[in-house]
């Protein structure tokens, strides 16, 4: 199964984020290691529909490309972090492939979030 380019789930310590939970990430490339280097995605707004500032002041400098809600299946409205993090364990991803986002953003994501 090719998991290039798919989105998945992981937990925030294999992240190296130091909250309980865990994160969609989008896998932007695999190593022959057995890693891979990530992008976390992140919401953008809250339960309630209410748009967080804090991270809209991210896209605003460049540093989260956001995705139109309908262009994507997740719940909320969607951003993808810019900085990667690199050599995560394939195996602690779960569930790729169940969360997507339109072709088109594709490009975006690969070209300019290195």
């Amino acid at each position: 199964m090719k998991i290039k380019n798919k989105i998945g789930y992981c937990d925030n310590r294999f992240l190296g984020i130091n909250k309980s939970g865990g994160h969609y990430v989008y896998i932007q490339n695999v190593n022959k290691n057995g890693t891979c280097d990530v992008n976390v995605m992140t919401s953008l707004e809250d339960s309630r529909a209410n748009v967080n500032l804090h991270k809209i002041k991210h896209v605003r400098k460049g540093n989260t490309y956001s995705i139109p809600f309908y262009d994507a299946n997740f719940k909320l409205w969607t951003g993808v972090n810019k900085k990667p993090i690199r050599n995560v364990k394939i195996s602690e991803i779960k569930n790729i492939g169940r969360k997507k986002i339109k072709r088109r953003h594709l490009f975006f994501i690969g070209k300019f979030l290195k």
